[in-house]
């Protein structure tokens, strides 16, 4: 067979397969999604519940701190910002696990337990 006897439009029949069966899985796709029934997460009413829970104690303290108005609201951020900008930076005392400093830190001795007071004396039995 000479090069001049094969098709031109070999790549063209391989991306027509590849497509069919692309198709194909996206059909089979959508039918097993929409076959599938809807979960029901049992322990729903009990989210809802805690959720709303949560939501009125926020909404209480919110009303307690005064922050529901909006002036107030800017007055507390002002105050607190002024605050902030008083505060020099200082380097964090966080450590992140597995960093050099966490290392050097964990090889470091730890210091001894404090001795145990001693056990009071168990008394006589007859």
């Amino acid at each position: 067979m000479s090069a001049a006897a094969s098709s031109p439009k070999t790549g063209a029949t391989f991306l027509w397969v590849l497509g069919a069966f692309t198709s194909f899985a996206v059909l089979l796709a959508i039918f097993l999604n929409l076959a599938k029934p809807a979960e029901v997460d049992p322990r729903a009413p009990e989210r809802l519940a805690n959720k709303d829970e949560i939501a009125k104690v926020q909404n209480e303290l919110i009303a307690k701190l005064g922050l529901n108005d909006a002036a107030k609201k800017g007055q507390v951020f002002d105050k607190t910002l002024e605050l902030l900008k008083t505060r020099k930076a200082a380097p964090s005392t966080q450590v992140v696990p597995g960093s050099p400093t966490q290392l050097k830190q964990a090889a470091a001795a730890a210091p001894a337990p404090a001795a145990a007071p001693a056990a009071p004396a168990a008394p006589a039995t007859k």
